[in-house]
C-alpha cells in the first residue's frame, strides 16, 4: 500500500506506507513531504495495485493516471508535476478507484 500526496502547485509524489512507520521521541511525527515555501497539500489518498489516481483543478480542469505510472519516492522528496495549470489555477482535490 502506498500514499499518493498532491499540492495544489501539482506536484505528485507516491510513497510507500511503511515510510511512515519511524516514531520519534518528541511526538512531533515525520515529514511527509519537501514542499516549496508557496505551496501546501491538497490531498493525499491511499492507493494499492493499480489504481487510477484523479487530479482535480479550481478552474475545472483533471488528468487521469494510474498510480503505477509513479515512481515510489522518499517520505521527504519534492515529488514530480502530476499536472501544468493555467495561470491562478490550483489543484483541489485528488481522487482514487478504478
Amino acid at each position: 500500500m502506498d500514499l499518493i500526496t498532491v499540492t495544489e502547485k501539482g506536484m505528485v509524489k507516491r510513497t510507500a506506507l511503511d515510510e511512515f512507520r519511524a516514531q520519534h521521541r518528541g511526538g512531533g511525527g515525520v515529514r511527509a513531504a519537501n514542499l516549496a515555501s508557496d505551496d501546501r497539500i491538497a490531498g493525499a489518498a491511499a492507493v494499492s495495485g493499480n489504481q487510477d489516481v484523479i487530479i482535480v483543478t479550481a478552474q475545472g480542469n483533471a488528468i487521469r493516471f494510474s498510480a503505477e505510472d509513479l515512481r515510489a519516492m522518499g517520505r521527504t522528496a519534492s515529488g514530480v508535476q502530476g499536472i501544468r495549470l493555467a495561470t491562478g489555477d490550483k489543484v483541489v482535490a485528488v481522487v482514487t478507484g478504478k
